[in-house]
């Protein structure tokens, strides 16, 4: 497995990803400080800050298209790029989230390289290969497993997940939703889960339920927040926990969290993806069992701190966040450790685009 170089390529395509999602995320970030919503008809009038806030959403929808193309690029090279964008659309279609975009990736990357070794064609047709044969049959090839063997399994989870929660909303065990809906609201970072909890405690805000959706938003943004004190606590126990890069973008990602924008944290998360995500769901799991037991209800969909507004018992509702995202800075002083020098060097090195040259 170490011969795939799976870190290597991954934090390639963060790399390129980092200056993407700051600039989408501060987008949606300026909308919703004046007021944004999201365009849904274009032949209506609509404001600047309308236009901000769908211009940074429908941006950060994309990121399963952009992981997947950087990543294919990173394995393959060129060749890659075709079948890792069009499998990262495959990806955002069928809601396989961001989750999907990265394994897209590595597999058109992989494929591309394996056709590049068995596939021989006379030298006259050498030039066509890489500009159609292998992107073509790289895509259908990953496009097929993905929508027929890997997407029924995700389709199972998330209709699972469904199926829990209206499960839980019919009984009496509070506590017990609201930590469930903490975990699932968090652990994938705005992929699919998030999106089948969010539909599900959507609807129930139209129904006049609104801690459900107060849950979630504040369980969405203990990643930013417990990486943050995580890192001012570390200080305190100095502990040398975090690289120069992952000190770099906690100042965007908490600025992006205050706004319920958890993609900020990417280049953090995905360096220790497994402590991370226990972190998180631990975090979020005390979170969302105070939100509710405290019935913190919100009127408003989402927006962070910007949502405090339309949400009863504000107070309580900041503790919550605090107490979850304490409990996840202390955990990751046990749980994360200080990335590899090297590869902290190398992404820096991929970041160097000097070599590049534009012809007219």
């Amino acid at each position: 497995m170490k011969s795939f170089e799976l870190r290597k390529h991954a934090m390639t395509g963060i790399s390129y990803m980092i200056p993407y999602v700051c600039a989408a995320g501060m987008l949606m970030v300026i909308g919703n400080i004046f007021g944004g919503h999201t365009i849904t008809d274009y032949r209506g009038s609509f404001s600047i800050a309308d236009a901000l806030t769908t211009l940074g959403g429908d941006g950060l929808g994309l990121l399963p298209v952009f992981i997947s193309t950087f990543i294919a690029y990173s394995i393959a090279d060129r060749p890659g790029i075709a079948p890792g964008f069009l499998l990262g659309l495959l990806c955002k279609a069928n809601g396989f989230g961001f989750l999907g975009g990265l394994l897209t990736g590595y597999l058109g990357g992989w494929v591309v390289n394996y056709l590049k070794k068995v596939i021989k064609v006379p030298s006259f047709a050498q030039g066509i290969v890489p500009q159609m044969i292998l992107p073509l049959l790289a895509t259908i090839l990953v496009g097929l497993f993905m929508e027929y063997v890997l997407g029924l399994p995700i389709i199972a989870l998330t209709d699972g997940i469904a199926a829990l929660l209206i499960q839980l909303q019919g009984g009496t065990s509070i506590l017990l939703l609201g930590v469930i809906l903490g975990i699932l609201s968090s652990i994938d970072y705005g992929g699919p889960i998030n999106k089948v909890v969010f539909v599900f405690v959507l609807s129930l805000m139209t129904q006049g339920i609104g801690a459900p959706i107060a849950t979630l938003i504040s369980a969405s943004m203990i990643a930013p927040f417990g990486l943050t004190l995580g890192y001012l606590l570390s200080r305190i126990l100095q502990k040398d926990i975090y690289s120069k890069q992952e000190i770099n973008a906690l100042k965007s990602a908490f600025l992006m969290g205050c706004c319920q924008i958890t993609e900020g944290s990417y280049p953090i998360i995905l360096n220790d993806l497994l402590r991370i995500t226990i972190c998180t769901g631990a975090g979020a799991a005390v979170d969302g069992a105070l939100t509710m037991y405290w019935n913190c209800s919100s009127t408003v969909p989402a927006g962070g701190f910007f949502a405090l507004a339309g949400i009863s018992h504000p107070g309580l509702w900041l503790l919550s966040l605090l107490a979850g995202s304490v409990v996840f800075a202390v955990l990751l002083q046990f749980l994360k450790s200080k990335p590899p020098e090297e590869f902290v060097e190398e992404k820096e090195q991929e970041l160097d685009l000097t070599s590049l040259k534009i012809s007219g």
